[in-house]
Order: structure tokens, then sequence, then C-alpha cells
């Protein structure tokens, strides 16, 4: 029977193998593997039968069986998981398995816990880990997502330790710094406009030139389009406000509050989830993006960690990516994340970042391979590449920009178009 902390995996754990068996002990050791199996009850109702004559335990057993205690022996890890991981996988099973199922869980548990020799004690401190897993109990725990659980603010701790993740990569990566727009210039406002033009172009809002230029400046909503000439209104109406781009949280309720608020900006041609956090889960592809009911916790505990970061850029980075990696809302996440990086870049007085349609493919694939493969690499360069080229554009009049735009590819739309560029002469300082 795999049981005890291999009944996590259903495997070995570094090396080793944790078996119970209807029987005397037994020890062997294999090339990489070193078995383990204590005297213990055979199959029980729930086990899994798998092939060779082995049994996996059922969830409710492994729960039980892994409350026993335990010391580690000979150098070897404990046969059965401390406090620390029985509660870390408590709320992980709540977490990807519901409520419900977790209780259900804690009944077989209580009845099987006299058939595995599992003291009344155990059961019941048991009982009162997966009471506080869904809510109805309040234990100490060092394991911080079951505490934020009990404190009805529950996380995505996957999550977390992505956005660690990308803070090594940006604290270990070359500084990164390019002087932004004056904000009473009119350069602040032709880049304000590029701006919500590509945002909303790169996300399928996609008008002309012309189009977007009469939405932006004479309203003249485009027929049939109004919700996406809102979209194309309200991301302008924001990135255009230096003010507001200047405003950047000191607290998670602030942020949450600056997020929703301009998100109801952005998105008030759609009034029905303008500012408001989505119920229903996203994906992106094979991406499943948070849980709706780990949202605000999830955002909170990512939020805390900007402290670790010491510039405009950093923060910048991390913001956008924890905004895209949770995304909070039904539409509009890209676009609002976005608009939260470069309000941390012109708090920081730093050039805004602006992501072209021609840059789309490689801009996409980069938020891809940090969330799928746990890899900033990409992302760090492709968002440092995007600064520097950002910067480099003359935004001194609509011509001037396009121009530049046009020269370097801004507009390429096809994967099999060249690669973006930058192609001024004038090197960066």
């Amino acid at each position: 029977m795999i049981t005890d902390r291999s009944a996590l995996t259903g495997g070995k754990v570094d090396g080793y193998l944790y078996l119970s068996r209807d029987g005397r002990p037994r020890e062997l050791a294999l090339p990489g593997l070193e078995v383990f199996a204590r005297r213990g009850a055979g199959p029980l109702d729930g086990d899994l039968q798998l092939p060779g004559g082995l049994w996996q335990a059922s969830r409710a057993r492994a729960l039980a069986e892994n409350m026993r205690p335990s010391r580690s022996r000979g150098g070897r890890p404990r046969r059965r998981l401390d406090d620390h991981q029985i509660d870390a996988w408590i709320e992980r099973l709540c977490r990807l398995e519901g409520e419900e199922r977790l209780t259900e869980y804690r009944r077989q548990a209580e009845r099987l816990g006299p058939q595995l020799e599992v003291t009344p004690d155990r059961i019941a401190a048991l009982r009162r880990k997966i009471g506080a897993a869904i809510g109805s109990q309040q234990i100490p725990t060092s394991n911080r997502p079951l505490a934020a659980r009990q404190a009805g603010l529950p996380f995505d701790p996957d999550r977390i330790e992505r956005f660690d993740a990308l803070i090594v990569a940006l604290r270990s990566a070359a500084p990164q710094s390019r002087h932004g727009l004056a904000p009473s210039s009119t350069s602040f406002t032709v880049q304000a406009f590029w701006e919500a033009y590509f945002s909303n172009y790169i996300e399928g809002t996609t008008f002309t030139v012309d189009e977007a230029k009469s939405i932006v400046f004479d309203g003249a909503l485009v027929a049939n389009r109004t919700a996406d000439s809102h979209d194309i209104l309200g991301t302008y109406a924001i990135v255009a406000d230096h003010e507001d781009m200047s405003r950047t949280a000191t607290n998670p309720d602030e942020f949450l509050g600056i997020l929703r608020s301009r998100h109801a900006t952005l998105m008030g041609g759609r009034p029905a989830i303008a500012g408001v956090f989505k119920t229903l889960p996203n994906q992106a592809g094979m991406i499943l993006f948070v849980d709706p009911a780990l949202v605000e916790g999830t955002v909170r505990e990512g939020w805390r960690r900007l402290a670790e970061l010491d510039t405009a850029w950093e923060r910048a980075v991390y913001t956008m990516f924890l905004v895209s990696e949770v995304h909070p809302f039904t539409d509009g996440n890209g676009r609002i994340a976005r608009v939260m990086m470069n309000a941390e870049l012109v708090r920081g007085q730093q050039s805004k970042i602006i992501v072209p349609t021609g840059f789309r493919t490689d801009y996409l694939s980069a938020l891809r391979r940090l969330s799928r493969d746990d890899d900033p690499s990409v992302y760090v360069k492709a968002l440092r590449f995007l600064h520097d080229y950002s910067a480099q554009i003359d935004w001194t009049t609509h011509d001037t920009a396009e121009a530049d735009l046009r020269t370097t590819n801004a507009f390429a739309e096809t994967d099999d178009a060249p690669r973006l560029r930058l192609l001024r002469p004038v090197p960066l300082a």
C-alpha cells in the first residue's frame, strides 16, 4: 500500500518509497530507490488497486495515516508529513477539489481511524485542520495559504511562487532606466494615443489609425461598434491623464481600489463588467488563470512583494505580470495590466512601455513562457527591449511618431512578418 508521505505523489520521495503491508516490516534497496514497508492494514474501502499487486491509499486514508507521529531516521525524510506539510496539503485539496470533497475525506478518515490504528486525538487534530480550511475552525498554523484561507482571503500559492521567481530574476538583472516624457508636453498626449491604440489592437479591438483618431479626438464612435469605440476612449482617458497615471498604491486595499477604478474607466462601454472582478474562471489556450474565489487574496499577496523591488522598472514589469497572471476581470485584463505597469513607470519618471502589434507574438510568448514554464528570463528581456524601443520613438507629433512606428515594423500583424527591431540610428544614452 503506497501511503504515508508517498501517498501525496503516488511514488518515491527523494529516493525513498514508503509503503505499508499486511505482514512484517520489510526494507529493500534498489538502484536509485530505497523501499520501507511498515506493518499496516490491508486494502480498505476507497483504496485504489494498481498493477503488480500494489495499492494506492485513498485520500482519506492517507490523511489519517499522515497524522500519526513520526521522525526522521538515518538521515532519510521522516515517514509522514510534519504539521506544516499536512496543513499545506489540506489547503491544496480544499483549493483544487473543493470544500464538500474535503469534508467527505474527513468523514471517511474518522471512520477509518480505528482500522488504521490512528488514535482519536490525532483524528480530532485532522478534523480541526480540515475545519480551518473550510472556514468552520480557527487553528494556529505556520502555513501561509491556510492562514490566509482562515482569514477569508485565500490565495493561489502556485502563482505566488511564480511571482517570487520573477522577483529573483528582476533583482539579478541589469539596471534599466529610460527617462519619461514631460507631463505637460504634447509628446505625452501623442504617446498616450498610440499607447491606447496598440493596447487595444493587440487584444483584437482593431481600428484603422484614422478611425481611432476620430474616436479619441472627435468623439465619433464607429457605427455598430459602440462598446469597442468606448474601449479606445476609456484607455486613452486613463493613459493621457498624467495625474492619474502618477498614482501608485501604498497598501493592498489601495491597489485593489485603483485597479477597479481604472478598469471601470477603461471598460466604461461595457458597464456590466466594468470594475467588477470575474465570477467565472477564464483562460487563454492551456493557461487557466486564478480561480475567481482566489483573485482578491492572490492580488493582495502578490502586491506585498512589491516592497522587495527598488526601481520603477522592476516594479512596472512585476506589476504587469501580477495583474496579467491573476486575470481578475472578465475582459480587459491585458489592457489594464499594461496600464498598471505604465503607472509605475510614470510615477518613477520613466518612459512608458508600448507594445505594438509587430511585437505581439513575442510579447505573448514571453508571458506564456513564464506562466507555463516558470521561466522569467524571456519575459524580462522582452520588456527591456520594449522599454528601450518606446524610449527611442519620436513622440513630438503624431506624424513623427507614426513615421518611426511604421519604419520599425510596429504595425506588422502576421507571425511571419519581420521581427520588430530598433532601426533608429540614434543610440540610447
